[in-house]
């Protein structure tokens, strides 16, 4: 079977859109925050198809809504899904512009979102892949587990104190939804996480987007070059 993949990306980190060849526009949507376009191509010889921006729950948008790219994808005939998002690192040792590969996480948005057979979302087999891949290519690929919130209000000191003491690594507004909805329709997919600021109950920064952005350009190069390993090697994933 011909691999077709698809990859979604988080804040800052729409760049890689410009990787593609042979691009043609599938849809666009202007309205949203965070403009969602659709895009059609190739990388190393591979077919792609890119979303570049998603929805989320704080925007007001239903659940059909938020896993809207995920159905294109399978209308589009997508078997193997990237998900990447910006987060925040809680982690002791994460930097900003951290790459972190999700493999486990919980789940704090209210929404029903449709699922099954969670127990294999994070394949062993194929994460471990991954971290060979990274490595290969000299990336300091960290791994862990993702909490997802509805935001879209960023975390208060009591809720980091909370999410650092049962496990958490970094945190986020997305992904959550899509990578259980993937896998219920039977498309493999993965999750990284670009840190684009990092969370202490210590701190007294105040994170906003154009920093995200910023980190998600800082992290470029590398988040570049896993991405590409990881499309050049997909037939050792499907």
């Amino acid at each position: 079977m011909t691999n077709k993949i698809g990859i979604i990306l988080g804040s800052g980190l729409n760049e890689f859109s410009d990787e593609l060849t042979s691009t043609e526009v599938i849809s666009e949507d202007t309205t949203t925050f965070h403009r969602v376009k659709v895009l059609r191509g190739k990388i190393n010889n591979k077919e792609i198809v890119l979303f570049s921006g998603r929805r989320h729950f704080y925007e007001g948008y239903s659940i059909d809504k938020i896993l809207e790219n995920i159905n294109s994808a399978k209308e589009l005939g997508v078997n193997f899904l990237i998900i990447t998002n910006a987060a925040g690192g809680i982690k002791s040792g994460f930097k900003v512009s951290d790459l972190m590969l999700i493999t486990s996480h919980l789940n704090f948005m209210t929404t029903s979102i449709p699922a099954k057979n969670n127990s294999v979302i994070y394949d062993k087999k194929i994460i471990n892949k991954i971290k060979e891949f990274a490595s290969k290519e000299r990336i300091n690929l960290k791994s862990g587990s993702y909490c997802s919130t509805s935001g879209p209000m960023y975390e208060t000191k009591s809720e980091i104190r909370f999410l650092s003491k049962i496990g958490i690594d970094a945190v986020g507004m997305s992904t959550i939804p899509e990578i259980l909805y993937s896998n219920m329709i039977g498309i493999k997919s993965i999750a990284i996480s670009c840190i684009t600021n990092l969370l202490s109950e210590n701190s007294n920064t105040i994170t906003n987007h154009d920093e995200v952005i910023e980190a998600g350009n800082n992290a470029y190069g590398n988040f570049s070059k896993l991405l590409k390993k990881i499309i050049s090697e997909s037939s050792e994933l499907v």
